[in-house]
């Protein structure tokens, strides 16, 4: 067997794509059309996954779906804008599973592919809610990658996407998956830690200066105006050139594209806080104070930042440190909970341990992992969605959360909200940031 050469899946690459018709090339630049989608397949049948985005949550796409092999799952197809970043995750496809997978550049031949029945979004933030609105209408389900959003207005059209085409979308918030989380969870509605008063998310995740780049010609080897899709080019208006200091990861870093570490690691610890106190709609009011200290650099987005989410029962904190810092309870990246008897603390993805009275006697205590992309593919067998332990409206809430919280920081003052519409009271310059100027054609629709 031989591994699959850059040369290689190129020229694979372009006799795929020619087969799939000049009409996909013809419309390459519209929105897909709705379909009705692929027949609810038997349990027997293969599950042909396509991984968008692999250079980097994508590689654990590509694991945790090649670990489904037994229950019928085949990686047939993966997607990348940038060809150099592709060649390793195809020779592991073909090592696994005897045959290389399909490449391509433009996740829209994958929605007009009927042999696809599942799209998984590992891009960067920009994309993602959009990606997953096209999946819903090509009849795909879909895998998407938290933040489900890049602004709180596109994940509540994805939502609606999922519910008009009846498709099962995952988001990426792998803790719910999770024995240990779970377990925490139903601690946590025990009532054994009194009255849940507050919940505190910490984000305290190293983050060095990124430094400056400079404006480079874009490589052959690289899609831009596919990566920068809805968003805006590096130079305004200008395709040609780019900034390399922004790809792969720094685009978290910035606003055309990321959300800072309050979407990007954060996302997970502010998941898990809402789930912890039960609330499935925003809040009523929203402040945040920060910054990005310590250097200047090519990101935006803060380093240092501290969130207030206020409901009428309970207070949702969270708190974002990049530079040197303590542990709160030995928490780092994890949550706190506080209750009138006692806390618990979720101090990893799998770890929990409560602590009782004004001396912090520990208590119980517990730990454990699971299998996301499993649960995923059981719901995609079934089409049962609720089944989900991340389903996307949960995963648009605390995707959400995060984008309020950034909008309270670069507007600097507190924010008052109507949980009914998703929405600002009476402050028109904060309701304008709940969405994007979206670059032609990659534009969200209204009616999705």
């Amino acid at each position: 067997m031989r591994s699959i050469q850059r040369r290689d899946f190129l020229q694979a690459s372009a006799a795929s794509l020619a087969t799939l018709g000049a009409s996909t090339a013809a419309r390459a630049a519209a929105e897909p059309r709705p379909s009705a989608g692929p027949k609810v397949k038997s349990p027997n049948d293969s599950l042909n996954v396509a991984v968008v985005g692999v250079n980097g949550r994508g590689k654990d796409h590509v694991r945790g779906f090649l670990g489904l092999k037994e229950q019928g799952v085949r990686l047939a197809a993966i997607c990348d804008v940038d060809e150099d970043v592709v060649g390793g995750v195809m020779r592991a496809i073909e090592s696994s599973e005897g045959s290389a997978p399909q490449y391509v550049k433009d996740v829209r031949r994958l929605l007009d592919d009927p042999g696809i029945d599942v799209i998984s979004v590992a891009t960067p933030n920009h994309w993602h809610s959009l990606m997953g609105i096209w999946a819903c209408q090509a009849g795909k389900d879909a895998y998407i990658e938290k933040p489900v959003s890049h602004n709180v207005w596109e994940g509540r059209k994805l939502v609606e996407a999922a519910r008009k085409y009846d498709r099962i979308v995952q988001c990426g918030t792998q803790c719910r998956s999770h024995k240990g989380i779970q377990d925490a969870m139903e601690f946590l509605r025990s009532g054994k830690l009194g009255t849940i008063y507050m919940a505190k998310g910490l984000c305290y995740k190293p983050r060095g200066s990124i430094g400056h780049g400079s404006f480079q010609p874009v490589p052959k080897n690289l899609d831009y105006d596919l990566w920068t899709g809805p968003a805006q080019f590096h130079k305004p208006g200008d395709p040609t050139v780019y900034n390399p200091n922004i790809l792969h990861y720094n685009w978290h870093w910035v606003w055309n594209t990321g959300n800072g570490d309050l979407g990007n690691q954060g996302i997970h610890q502010m998941d898990l806080a809402r789930w912890g106190i039960g609330k499935d709609h925003f809040p009523n009011t929203v402040q945040s104070a920060g910054g990005r200290y310590g250097y200047d650099d090519d990101g935006e987005t803060a380093n240092t930042q501290t969130v207030n989410f206020e409901y009428d029962d309970v207070l949702l904190q969270f708190e974002v440190r990049g530079l040197p810092t303590n542990d709160e309870m030995g928490v780092k990246i994890g949550d706190i909970f506080y209750g009138t008897e006692g806390i618990l603390t979720i101090t990893s993805y799998t770890n929990w341990q409560t602590y009782f009275g004004h001396k912090m006697e520990p208590g119980p205590s517990g730990s454990g992992g699971g299998d996301h992309y499993a649960n995923f593919i059981e719901a995609v067998r079934t089409r049962d969605r609720s089944i989900l332990n991340a389903e996307i409206e949960q995963g648009h809430l605390s995707s959400a959360f995060c984008h309020l919280g950034n909008i309270a920081l670069r507007l600097g003052r507190k924010l008052h909200i109507d949980p009914a519409t998703e929405s600002f009271v009476d402050d028109e310059e904060a309701n304008v940031m709940l969405r994007r100027d979206y670059r032609e054609p990659y534009v969200v629709p209204e009616t999705v």
